[in-house]
């Protein structure tokens, strides 16, 4: 039977429960006062996952002492100001008030097993919900609260033969009236099926249009949110598949596009990381790219694993090997970024106008940092937390 977490998953849930079974406690500033709310984020400490917002990047440090407790690994989603959670089989509506997050509406109860790793709006009625787990894409109102369909997508699974009908929907996005969906295809927990493979699907019917394959590259996404896919300025969708995240020999990672005005990988494009010689790291090289963002002209803002930072055999509690790197899709170049380097179980990050914000556990502490792309300036934890960082969101 397959197992819907995967490799990378797993070193960033369990990990975190190593270090700490209590919370941290530093120092802490007043309540927030009675206004809008800036940011919404979430941190791991023990077997929990603390959610809250705050108001910006200038509030020094932050407890969870108005932080919602959730089970450790819940996700966060933002739309139009409201937050969304799942902890994979429930999903929750929050609204920030008063400097805490309250929640709105039903919960709604997913099938156990479920694996809802990815929430793709459509719009304030209709809303995608990748189910892992399940092999299906479940819709839902997302202002009623309400599950008001599903789509099925068994028939796409590559191991039908074998008795597996589900072919790990991901994450997903919507381009002009159509939402593509990453399917992971894992073959076993530390497996996948070699190429990458997306769903097409009809968001006026929800009905699949195809499948579209590549096989340059495996896995077309990771079963939890890393920040993509995403669309540049110029209409394409970036797809980054992470490869068994280099467990796997034989497969390889690598960003695909499909261009505006196509439905197929664009079979002149293809981008593998690993190719890269990276100055500034030991060994040269990454095996695969963690979290990210993009940013904008073509530059995305990510972790990038490197294996010769890392312990032989790898510890994954201790090793600090995920880099910030910025990444041209455009000219297929990786800059090493000024900033330490992090612990997987800790690696966020999200855009803030246009400056990138990177939520970190380095040899200096654990919070955010902030990095100005338009004079290369940094500003380092500039906010502190309790706790390891595990997402990061603008309230838009």
């Amino acid at each position: 039977m397959k197992h819907y977490f995967l490799a990378a998953a797993i070193m960033l849930l369990t990990t975190v429960g190593l270090l700490s079974c209590d919370k941290d406690s530093p120092d802490t500033p007043p309540a927030p006062a009675k206004t809008e709310m800036g940011f919404v984020h979430s941190v791991n400490i023990g077997d929990n996952t603390y959610v809250s917002v705050f108001k910006d990047m200038n509030v020094g440090s932050l407890n969870t002492d108005n932080a919602l407790v959730m089970p450790k690994g819940a996700f966060s989603f933002v739309y139009k100001g409201k937050v969304y959670i799942t902890d994979t089989e429930h999903i929750y509506k929050y609204a920030p008030k008063e400097g805490k997050l309250v929640q709105e509406g039903n919960t709604i109860l997913l099938p156990s097993g479920a694996a809802a790793m990815c929430i793709t709006f459509a719009s304030d009625n209709k809303a995608y919900v990748s189910c892992s787990g399940l092999g299906k894409v479940i819709i839902i109102d997302p202002t009623a609260m309400e599950k008001v369909g599903e789509i099925d997508l068994a028939e796409y699974s590559l191991g039908k033969a074998a008795g597996d009908n589900n072919p790990e929907p991901a994450a997903s996005i919507i381009r002009d009236g159509i939402l593509y969906v990453a399917l992971s295809q894992m073959k076993s927990t530390y497996v996948c099926e070699a190429g990458a493979y997306v769903a097409l699907i009809d968001t006026k019917t929800d009905k699949p249009i195809k499948v579209v394959s590549d096989p340059r590259v495996s896995m077309a996404s990771g079963e939890s949110p890393a920040g993509d896919p995403f669309i540049d300025e110029k209409g394409d969708i970036y797809f980054y598949c992470v490869a068994m995240f280099g467990y796997q020999p034989g497969v390889k990672e690598g960003f695909l596009r499909i261009k505006k005005g196509q439905t197929d990988f664009d079979k002149s494009y293809c981008f593998t990381l690993a190719d890269v010689d990276l100055v500034g790291v030991k060994g040269n090289k990454t095996s695969y790219a963690y979290m990210k963002v993009y940013g904008g002209n073509g530059k995305v803002y990510a972790y990038l694993n490197i294996p010769g930072a890392a312990s032989n055999p790898p510890d994954y509690v201790h090793d600090k090997c995920f880099q910030p790197f910025e990444i041209n899709l455009y000219n297929k170049s990786c800059t090493k970024l000024d900033l330490s380097a992090t612990a997987g179980w800790a690696a966020t990050l999200c855009k803030s106008g246009n400056d990138i914000i990177f939520g970190m556990s380095t040899d200096q502490g654990m919070g955010y940092s902030v990095y100005h792309p338009a004079t290369a300036t940094y500003e380092t934890l500039k906010v502190k937390t309790s706790g390891a960082p595990y997402a990061v969101h603008e309230l838009r």
